[in-house]
């Protein structure tokens, strides 16, 4: 089994329920976290190992896994973590991914909250965007932001960038195929099978979703974007192909079903619910000043000694995650 992991958790991408997994099978085996001294490196500037707690240059690697929000900058990252790290990360479809930043980043984009609506924005994108302000790097071409790839950027350079950042990262997650994605993500860390096992954190209660006319406009709006999550799409597929398309689907089928049998057991409800409906404050998700509602997990009553430890740690959203991997560490 792999102990040594670089997950580059992009935005609006699935990533918390990627970060709940490598923080409960670290804590578990008692790695050492690469922490944020709060909880993200110093985002949106460039990752520095000095934002790492507890990191000393001079002293060499001394981390397991590195999992919290950066923009991903390697020579930096191979300052913190071991010569023989796992380099993932996860990615999704702009022309969704355009429609829940819109909604969770309105505050923080100056794009999105000078627009009246998604529609508005979208009608005349250059009418609100101005590249270069603070905050609007959630407006245009997120994922290729949260990589670290250059921009501007000439069209003809791009498939070598892309060519370039898949020699980092052997495997890239697909949001839309997120089951598919936790299994091949354990047989590249041959890690168990139930060490994958996950609830859908940090999803939204008011989501209608993109129409098919804001997809097309988000695509070519996120063209850079696009064409990143085009390539790591056909690489993801080629790798499902030599896994073996039918052993992945009988992998996924058990998946899910551990997954249906864990929120029998563990929530309240067997689902996510509105943070207000959480009794315990350790288990509300933060809420996005003027973003989409945010839902989490409130336990079962009746839970007690290991089963409801487990159910604890599967429901507990990633900030707190953070603080309790910071107090056992610090």
């Amino acid at each position: 089994p792999r102990s040594h992991v670089v997950c580059l958790k992009t935005h609006k991408t699935g990533g918390s329920s990627i970060v709940n997994v490598l923080s409960r099978y670290g804590e578990s085996r008692g790695l050492r976290f690469a922490l944020p001294h709060r909880y993200q490196f110093g985002y949106p500037a460039p990752f520095r190992a000095e934002r790492v707690r507890g990191f000393r240059a001079g002293e060499g690697p001394h981390f397991d896994i590195i999992c919290h929000h950066m923009r991903f900058h390697l020579p930096e990252v191979q300052r913190v973590m071991p010569n023989d790290s796992f380099y993932f990360s996860i990615v999704r479809d702009p022309g969704t991914l355009g429609e829940s930043a819109f909604s969770y980043f309105r505050a923080a984009a100056p794009a999105f909250r000078s627009a009246p609506s998604l529609d508005a924005f979208l009608a005349s994108p250059s009418r609100f965007f101005r590249p270069g302000v603070r905050g609007n790097h959630y407006a245009r071409n997120l994922q290729w932001f949260d990589f670290g790839l250059p921009e501007p950027v000439p069209p003809g350079a791009v498939p070598r960038l892309l060519e370039r950042l898949e020699r980092v990262f052997p495997l890239v997650l697909l949001a839309e195929s997120f089951d598919e994605s936790l299994v091949l993500l354990r047989d590249a860390l041959c890690w168990p099978r139930r060490s994958l096992d996950t609830f859908a954190h940090n999803s939204r209660g008011d989501s209608r979703g993109a129409s098919p006319a804001q997809i097309r406009r988000l695509r070519a709006w996120n063209s850079l974007d696009w064409a990143l999550y085009s390539h790591l799409n056909r690489s993801f597929w080629r790798r499902a192909e030599r896994f073996g398309l039918a052993r992945l689907r009988d992998e996924v089928a058990e998946l899910r079903q551990r997954r249906e049998l864990l929120a029998a057991r563990c929530l309240r409800g067997g689902g996510p619910v509105p943070a207000q409906a959480i009794p315990d404050g350790n288990l509300r998700p933060f809420q996005p000043p003027g973003g989409g509602k945010i839902l989490g997990f409130a336990l079962r009553e009746g839970l007690e000694g290991e089963e409801r430890e487990l159910c604890e740690r599967m429901a507990r959203p990633e900030l707190q995650y953070k603080d309790l991997l910071d107090r056992r560490q610090f």
